[in-house]
């Protein structure tokens, strides 16, 4: 063979030589369903503990009406801190909902394709995903991180910092595209 003497030369992997062991194969797949079932345990465990998110908006609205329609007097941060406290239970919900299949598809298609054809559709939607998810968070990193460097606040009485919720988003874009990634090397059809 040409290239085995040669230091310098490209090795292929059809070289079988060159291919990792059996052991070693195994021991890599090993870690990365560890960390993916690490990945999955996080969006199972964040979206048990955001879902009660919902309770304190219902309270805070409950509070905010009170205030307003029977002492006169509404409360100044309560819009507010529900905004931000709604779009942090989207973030997680949506996690959530990739992490247990809760996405709607369209499935009276899907259904009729054949395995090849499904095969095909996944790998497109993965690209899709990637692309998408991909340009979500480079674009609200650069979001959060612009937010810290002016400090940015909520405008208004209740001047609430908004930095920390916009530096959340991108980490939350971040388990979303993992948990999307560990969506698809699960789910096989």
């Amino acid at each position: 063979m040409p290239g085995r003497n040669n230091p310098h030369a490209l090795t292929s992997f059809a070289d079988p030589d060159q291919l990792p062991s059996n052991q070693e194969v195994f021991r890599m797949s090993d870690v990365v369903a560890r960390i993916f079932n690490w990945i999955d345990a996080i969006a199972e465990k964040s979206g048990k503990i955001f879902c009660y998110l919902v309770f304190i908006i219902m309270l805070i609205t409950a509070l905010d009406v009170v205030a307003r329609y029977v002492f006169n007097h509404p409360l100044l941060w309560g819009w507010v801190l529900n905004r931000q406290l709604f779009g942090v239970f989207i973030l997680f919900a949506g996690v959530y909902a990739l992490h247990t299949g809760g996405h709607i598809s369209i499935e009276i298609f899907y259904d009729r394709f054949s395995n090849r054809t499904k095969t095909i559709a996944r790998w497109i939607g993965l690209g899709a995903f990637l692309a998408f998810v991909g340009v979500l968070l480079w674009q609200t990193t650069w979001m959060g991180l612009n937010s810290l460097q002016m400090k940015e606040r909520a405008a208004g009485a209740f001047r609430i910092p908004l930095y920390p919720f916009k530096l959340l988003i991108p980490l939350v874009v971040l388990l979303f595209l993992l948990v999307g990634i560990s969506a698809f090397r699960r789910d096989k059809n």
